[in-house]
């Protein structure tokens, strides 16, 4: 998948058409100044432009801007969008020790987002003086999650001289190895460029404003400065020269003359406690047990508290997300497994033996069994005895008139839907299904009226329930997020959940109900 990614600064709030629309692009536009002094009033505005189809490509993203040490944050506004707690955020805070301000734009559900442009008004404070020699340095982290779960993040450091600009320049992407930059600037303005801070090639801007360096042997992680002038206007830009396999997973830049990478990491940290303490708070504690309950909630105030601190240190994100995440494993337990460690096998059928396992597992995962089964094909040290002793004990389950339980055989849908039936008590709802193929006297039918009214099962089609059928590992892993009011939470697992399973493609119709059952 191609990921591009567009480091513009730019001043007197120019608007400025990019390159590669197709992906997220980041500008940060400045005032134009000369100097500024301590006390002075500097607005930016951070604009995050999508691509048209960026609610197809993407599950989340978020964009982290660290501010030159000069620099204070004193309010941020979300021009033409709304916040959304949980779904769309702004962030502001700063970590210990660095006397910078972060500001973070947190989109974890697109679809509250109403166009395809976000724009955030940043209004500082100058702390200390900046003379016209001086720079201010700011830089931001760029990461997303596509749909595919593949997560994505860069670093880029922007030195933004204070001198006034107020021409346009654009270049396109440059990679590891080109020859030639190629862009666009005023016309007939003329150009210079350093790479590391070296001037090495000067160039002319044609009528409509095209320029091209040639000649050029750029490297990976190379500093662009691009300074263009005519009489009366001036435009400068900083670039670093990017991978030449953009398909690979990266980590933030950091060099000599990036931001240390410590800073980054607990900004990187802050953002996935956010993420955490959203999906936490969102988690089904009904089987949780009263201890780990109170864990969680005390957890989730912890690192919520952390979350909203003006100042936090890096120790103190560590430990609060390390808590909560301990806190939320013993809330949201694997209920199901795969057949293999590597293979689920979501369209194969599930055994007897398996159903009933998964649900004596959710009542009482250490209860045994305490007496004998009156199955005569059971026997003790078979894996599943304790397992569907304790669930026939429970009066949950029925085996066959010739004595049997038959374990190793597919459960049908009627089956299924006798046992769960008799696990949640249920009464047929206020919209009890019609199914031609299930008659009145059909010995499941009140079972499958109880959960097909509730909406815990559904038809095969609108008037078929299929009662015969063979239920699916699928099927089955579905129907127990259901009774565990577990909330699938695609963007998170997109980018916190790890598939070891060979055999489910993110295309399934079950994956995130195979990923939640198994709490990966």
């Amino acid at each position: 998948m191609k990921k591009m990614f567009l480091y513009i600064l730019m001043a007197f709030t120019l608007f400025v058409n990019v390159f590669a629309a197709e992906d997220i692009q980041v500008v940060l536009e400045q005032p134009g100044l000369s100097q500024a002094k301590s006390g002075d009033s500097l607005k930016y505005n951070l604009i995050v432009n999508l691509p048209r189809d960026y609610k197809e490509k993407y599950s989340s993203f978020s964009v982290t801007l660290l501010l030159d040490k000069a620099l204070e944050v004193k309010e941020t506004k979300l021009i033409d969008e709304k916040e959304v707690t949980g779904k769309l955020d702004i962030r502001e805070t700063s970590i210990k020790g660095k006397e910078q301000s972060i500001v973070t734009i947190n989109a974890n559900d697109l679809s509250v987002i109403k166009g395809d442009r976000l724009n955030l008004e940043i209004s500082t404070r100058v702390k200390n003086d900046v003379g016209s020699s001086s720079n201010l340095k700011n830089s931001f982290v760029l990461s997303y999650v596509d749909k595919e779960g593949d997560t994505k993040s860069d670093q880029k450091n922007l030195e933004s001289s204070t001198k006034t600009q107020n021409g346009v320049l654009i270049i396109k992407d440059l990679y590891d190895g080109a020859s030639e930059i190629q862009g666009t600037t005023e016309k007939n303005a003329d150009l210079r460029l350093a790479i590391d801070k070296k001037l090495v090639a000067t160039t002319k801007a044609d009528e409509k404003g095209n320029f091209r360096f040639q000649g050029l042997d750029l490297k990976e992680g190379s500093f662009l400065r691009i300074v263009a002038r005519t009489k009366d206007k001036e435009a400068s830009l900083d670039y670093l020269v990017k991978a030449k396999l953009e398909a690979k997973k990266s980590t933030e830049l950091v060099n000599e003359n990036n931001v240390e990478l410590e800073t980054y990491s607990t900004i990187k940290t802050l953002e996935k406690l956010t993420d955490y303490v959203d999906f936490a708070k969102n988690l089904s504690t009904a089987k949780a047990g009263i201890q780990n309950e109170r864990r969680l909630r005390a957890a989730i105030a912890s690192a919520e508290y952390v979350v909203v601190k003006s100042e936090v240190s890096t120790d103190e994100v560590n430990k609060s997300l390390e808590e909560l995440q301990k806190s939320i494993s013993l809330v949201r337990l694997p209920y199901m497994s795969g057949i293999s460690s590597d293979k689920f096998a979501p369209n194969e059928k599930i055994t007897r033996a398996e159903a009933a396992s998964v649900l004596k597992r959710l009542i009482n995962d250490k209860a045994k069994a305490n007496g004998e089964t009156n199955f005569s094909d059971l026997k003790e040290g078979q894996w599943f005895y304790d397992n569907i002793v304790f669930i026939e004990r429970q009066g949950l389950i029925a085996g066959y008139e010739d004595g049997t339980f038959r374990p190793n055989e597919p459960m049908t849908r009627a089956q299924f839907a006798s046992m769960m039936a008799n696990y949640l008590k249920l009464n047929v709802g206020n919209h009890p299904i019609d199914f031609k193929d299930v008659k009145g006297n059909y010995w499941a039918s009140d079972a499958i009226n109880a959960l097909s009214s509730n909406g815990i099962m559904v038809g095969k089609s609108k008037n078929e329930f299929k009662p015969n059928d063979k239920i699916t590992r699928a099927e089955a892993a579905t129907i127990f997020n259901k009774i565990l009011y577990r909330k699938i939470n695609k963007s998170f697992l997109d980018k916190y959940s790890s598939n070891p399973f060979k055999d489910l493609n993110r295309d399934h119709w079950a994956y995130y109900q195979v990923i939640e059952i198994t709490a990966k």
